[in-house]
């Protein structure tokens, strides 16, 4: 596909032309179902991949920039959501080799430390900056990735990691010296 026609169909989705949109599909899908196969070694995973990409194409397409490169785009979020993909199997396959060890639980005066510490981490994140606040909770608590909460806020993604940044700073700056280690 030409970019010229890239433009005009890209035009075309921003007024919420299925047929634009399914004629965006039918050019690029298969080309980033190889790719996102390739990285992923899983063709299941990588339809999915695919397939989230262009629903978020869909539903965001309103604030799609026709002067620049659709393809180039799309090929960047299929990259972002395979890394995605890639945290959060990698967090559930963690989670499960920690259900699977032993218990070894150092006793009720730890524990009653450990809910602390969660206490005064919880005052400690309450009290960041509101676009810091709100970004932390989205990756710790709501498990979204850079790349998506960067596209819910309208944000980069350096500016996403910025922020993560300097949250765990300020966070192991208010810890006692002997917790921040």
């Amino acid at each position: 596909m030409d970019a010229i026609q890239e433009r005009m169909l890209t035009r075309s989705l921003k007024a919420g032309d299925r047929d634009a949109f399914k004629a965006l599909f039918n050019s690029y899908a298969p080309s980033f179902l190889w790719f996102a196969a390739s990285l992923l070694k899983d063709q299941a995973a990588a339809e999915d991949v695919v397939q989230n990409v262009f629903m978020k194409l869909w539903t965001g397409r309103k604030r799609l920039d026709e002067n620049k490169s659709l393809k180039n785009y799309l090929l960047v979020a299929v990259r972002n959501e395979v890394f995605c993909h890639h945290r959060d199997s990698f967090s559930r396959r963690s989670e499960a080799i920690s259900a699977d060890m032993p218990d070894a639980s150092p006793g009720a005066d730890a524990s009653v430390s450990a809910s602390q510490l969660g206490e005064l981490v919880e005052r400690i994140i309450s009290t960041l900056p509101p676009r810091r606040n709100l970004i932390y909770n989205m990756s710790r608590k709501g498990h979204l990735c850079n790349a998506d909460i960067a596209a819910r806020l309208d944000l980069s993604v350096r500016t996403v990691e910025k922020h993560l940044e300097l949250a765990l700073s300020d966070i192991r700056s208010a810890l006692p010296p002997d917790l921040s280690r």
